[in-house]
């Protein structure tokens, strides 16, 4: 049986995808990836017309974020005017929003699909499609009818799973037109690869031990349970040792929820297999809770450059009451005071423009921000009503929330209130001018606002820039080739901080046309 596995995802890190045909493939079926980044078109493009024609699959997957919703519609619409082979969705929206996706879809996967798209394609060999299989995790649109199936057990043995590779043979991108084979053209995988593909990008467990309110996991956990899964180190190292076999890939970034609820004994092995076979620097994450001064030792020897830390906000009020995150802003303080220890580089997580945060919140967290020690950098999103989580439900409940709100990107500049425009510099100023600047609205003059603007245009284009370069230097131990080679391929985070508070250029593209999209689709809906 064969298996087309697709994306309008606006880059290449596809490891579900990637992860669905690997073990479709080592069950004996054929499997391609097709990346279609940011596919807005009114009609099926010819070369993806004859690409699929040639491969003739016998079932089309397609992976979507709730962003990709309309975009995925319109896909699925222009594949069934084409082709006769059924379509099923998978990924977190399928998953969250089980009915709505299969309304426009033959079979939708909500719950883990790597043995599930296996057993669905047994079934349509061995069955036929005009009678609706009984697989856990599949739903089938049978003639108008949903023919819904309980959960699975999500697989505890990682290890069962094929490996992700990083540049797999069958992954394919439209890239100006035409159809390229990525493993075969790296120099256009990397035009669409985060961090310009000198990042590998690798999960050792799956699972978050945390249930936050605002978090898409609250509503995952439903599904998966909250039990951490994990990979053992063999099996990491052996992704590994295949991935260093591409000069390009310069570091690994581990998008665990949290690296740190592997036990000391997992780390150490780890670390030791990691530091003979693999010696590349690497990042990953943590809740500063879970944060342990013996693990964070063994993984600085290790060559550990940066950790990622969800700080959230600065007010326990908010913490505790809105996001029902139980961390309390000392146990922050107390793992960046650990991670000065180490030659680590801290990046904290932060969440603005929140509805429910006041003023003396906002003030809270810049204050709380600024006392920690510097260097650190820090991240700003904007809160997301994610449809299923308790935060999303209060605020629909109060009026707070658009019920589609989750299904458009935030393409605004993240600097544009007074208040993030100052948490955004607490990394790059000194802590007198942040105290002086940290007013209520109330008691600022003109002097503050004239001061704030100056501020943020010098240090947006000059010093942030200046100090997120030394940290990418510092982080790969002063190699001025590999620092080039990083800043160049990840000049969306690195370079385009000297122009512009905003995204990389086809990032602003892809919100803007994604906007008008759904704008269209809701119409025809």
């Amino acid at each position: 049986m064969r298996l087309l596995l697709l994306s309008v995802q606006s880059n290449a890190y596809l490891t579900g995808l990637k992860y669905l045909a690997a073990n479709a493939k080592a069950c004996g079926h054929e499997a391609k990836i097709l990346h279609l980044p940011g596919y807005f078109e009114s009609a099926l493009d010819p070369a993806v017309e004859a690409f699929i024609k040639e491969f003739d699959p016998h079932l089309i997957g397609i992976s979507l974020m709730s962003i990709e919703y309309y975009p995925t519609i319109n896909l699925t619409r222009l594949l069934k005017a084409k082709f006769s082979a059924p379509v099923i969705w998978g990924g977190v929206h399928a998953v969250i929003k089980p009915e709505d996706c299969l309304k426009h879809s033959d079979y939708i996967c909500c719950g883990e699909g790597e043995r599930a798209i296996v057993s669905l394609l047994e079934h349509l060999r061995d069955k036929g499609r005009d009678i609706p299989p009984s697989i856990p995790n599949i739903w089938a649109n049978h003639k108008g009818d949903y023919i819904k199936t309980q959960p699975s057990m999500p697989e505890s043995d990682l290890d069962s799973f094929p490996m992700q590779e990083y540049l797999p043979k069958y992954f394919y991108v439209l890239h100006k037109g035409k159809i390229y084979n990525y493993s075969e053209n790296p120099r256009i995988f990397r035009k669409h690869a985060l961090y310009g593909g000198t990042c590998h990008m690798m999960i050792t467990t799956r699972g978050c031990p945390f249930n936050c309110g605002y978090c898409a996991n609250s509503y995952l956990s439903k599904v998966y349970g909250r039990k951490i899964r994990k990979r053992s180190v063999d099996n990491c190292m052996a992704e590994l040792k295949e991935v260093k076999k591409d000069p390009y890939v310069l570091y690994i970034n581990f998008e665990d929820d949290c690296f740190f609820s592997h036990s000391r004994e997992w780390i150490s092995e780890f670390c030791k297999e990691y530091k003979k076979h693999i010696d590349l620097p690497f990042m990953v994450r943590a809740i500063p809770t879970l944060l342990d001064r013996e693990k964070l030792s063994m993984l600085d020897k290790a060559d550990l450059s940066w950790i990622i830390m969800g700080v959230q906000s600065g007010s326990d009020r908010v913490n505790h009451e809105i996001y029902r995150r139980e961390i309390k802003f000392e146990s922050v303080r107390k793992a960046a005071e650990m991670l000065t220890e180490f030659r680590v580089v801290p990046y904290y997580e932060m969440i603005t423009d929140n509805p429910y945060e006041t003023e003396r919140d906002s003030m809270e967290t810049i204050k709380a921000m600024a006392s920690l020690k510097k260097f650190y950098t820090i991240s700003l999103s904007h809160l997301t009503f994610f449809p299923g989580t308790p935060l999303t439900e209060r605020a629909l409940s109060e009026g707070i929330a658009d019920p589609d709100a989750y299904l458009h990107r935030y393409m605004v500049d993240i600097n544009k209130t007074y208040y993030n425009k100052l948490l955004s510099m607490t990394p790059y100023i000194p802590r007198s001018i942040v105290k002086f600047l940290n007013k209520p609205e109330a008691s600022r003059t003109a002097k503050h606002t004239l001061l704030l603007k100056c501020l943020h245009f010098t240090v947006k284009r000059t010093i942030e820039p200046a100090i997120y370069l030394y940290l990418i230097m510092r982080s790969l131990n002063y190699n001025i080739i590999w620092t080039l080679r990083t800043v160049q391929g990840n000049w969306r985070s690195a370079m385009s901080k000297f122009i512009s508070n905003y995204l990389g250029k086809n990032d602003l593209k892809y919100g803007m046309k994604l906007t008008s999209f759904k704008e269209k689709e809701l119409g025809k809906l």
